[in-house]
């Protein structure tokens, strides 16, 4: 590794940095919370189509997850290894975002509407991988120092609950007034703006852009057999599947259940990612008090029982008390993550002397990804047990699925995830015990 005299190096300010969470935030919770609803609900394209097309989305995410976080890490200029893809892709991922939201009348009809929505789901997703590969590769480049770490860490998940609150949240209101297509522009175009900001505020430490170059076949050996990456890995599997079930439910949930208009869903949501917010402040004493690993543990069992309660509510009040507790639970997981992500890829560091932030963050996107074949099975089981295909056939019972889809199946995902965390283990966590 190089030398360079480390004073020469102008650290990146944390405030910044964290607003391109904030970025990526937005309009990704946008598709996590609405797409689905856009396309099925809306337009009529039946959930099995929609979850045949997440498989074949799940396939392309398996390909070019590790082969765009293997490039980033390859990648050598005078601006940085991460900065070059980050702004390459921003205008890409705006077009492209904005014509999934965007079907032409042409194409609203039968297998046309499939294929338009399978073609511009992969291009927005890889858009977004590459986006979310960069940004999350540079943190533990960037805080070293395991306090500013965590602060760092609770400043940048604060601001992606703010993303969460404007990308579910003000959605559906927007979505009523001015219809899907002007609701997408405007949130790829505040999300992307926030982002470059945090582009252009990014110093990469010049030591390890002229690191030693890691190879393809060295990188993924080693994670393959890294027992911590799989561990933390299917651990997170099981989290954001529950979570995109949540997040993709409200408005199901908000409509066939309550039986209020869409524009409702901006109140459960709200409830949810506002208390998630201060509840962040929170978690951070915690991991302070307890460390990362048994805050992470805590926070997912916490989650686990959270998400019970809102089966059995009946109003909209009651919703979003159940709500607060659910985003509680929410905090503490996204407090957590990425600093157990950070300890992965340190540990990694340490053994290797080589610098792999990309094609870590890229595997454990990769895992992330494939959490939509959950999403997807549980989307068939929907209507395979309640007869839910569409909101012009939602079958018998279209109330009790939407409570199974908000509650019962995210519990059983997170009690799966709480269990699997247990298998994580540390060099420094086993030394103290």
């Amino acid at each position: 590794m190089s030398t360079i005299n480390s004073i020469s190096y102008r650290k990146t300010h944390p405030f910044p940095y964290a607003l391109g969470m904030l970025g990526i935030t937005i309009p990704g919770q946008m598709i996590g919370a609405y797409l689905v609803f856009f396309y099925n609900d809306v337009l009529g394209v039946p959930l099995t189509m929609i979850s045949l097309v997440t498989l074949f989305a799940t396939i392309w995410d398996a390909i070019n997850d590790p082969l765009f976080g293997y490039f980033s890490d390859r990648t050598r200029t005078k601006i940085g290894r991460r900065k070059p893809w980050m702004l390459i892709c921003v205008p890409l991922y705006c077009i492209f975002y904005i014509f999934l939201f965007s079907p032409p009348s042409s194409v609203q009809k039968g297998y046309l509407l499939v294929v338009y929505f399978a073609i511009f789901s992969m291009f927005t997703e890889t858009l977004t991988t590459i986006a979310s590969v960069n940004y999350h590769s540079l943190f533990p480049e960037l805080f070293i120092d395991n306090k500013i770490r965590t602060r760092s860490n609770a400043l940048r998940q604060a601001f992606q609950l703010v993303g969460l609150i404007v990308g579910v949240t003000l959605a559906p209101i927007l979505i009523e007034r001015y219809g899907y297509t002007i609701t997408a522009t405007f949130m790829i175009l505040i999300g992307m703006l926030f982002y470059l900001i945090a582009v252009f505020s990014i110093h990469e430490r010049p030591e390890y852009i002229e690191s030693e170059v890691p190879t393809l076949k060295e990188s993924l050996k080693a994670i393959m057999k890294n027992k911590n990456f799989w561990a933390v890995s299917l651990t997170n599997f099981f989290y954001q599947a529950s979570l995109a079930l949540l997040l993709l439910s409200i408005p199901y949930f908000i409509k066939y259940t309550l039986a209020l208009s869409e524009a409702n869903a901006a109140y459960l949501t709200g409830a949810v990612f506002i208390t998630a917010i201060p509840a962040m402040y929170l978690w951070v004493k915690v991991i302070d008090r307890f460390g990362a690993m048994t805050a992470w543990r805590a926070s997912l069992l916490f989650l686990g029982i959270s998400v019970i309660p809102i089966f059995f509510v009946k109003t909209l009040i009651s919703s979003m008390i159940a709500g607060a507790f659910i985003g509680i639970g929410i905090a503490g997981v996204t407090a957590n993550i990425d600093l157990i992500y950070a300890k992965v890829i340190d540990e990694d560091a340490k053994v290797s002397n080589l610098r792999r932030e990309g094609i870590y963050f890229s595997g454990f996107q990769f895992i992330i990804h494939f959490s939509g074949l959950a999403k997807s099975l549980v989307l068939l089981l929907v209507t395979l047990i309640f007869g839910f295909v569409d909101g012009n056939n939602p079958g018998e019972h279209p109330d009790l699925a939407a409570r199974f889809m908000i509650s019962v199946f995210p519990a059983l995902l997170m009690a799966v995830s709480f269990i699997i965390s247990f298998f994580v283990r540390f060099k420094e966590e086993k030394q103290t015990q």
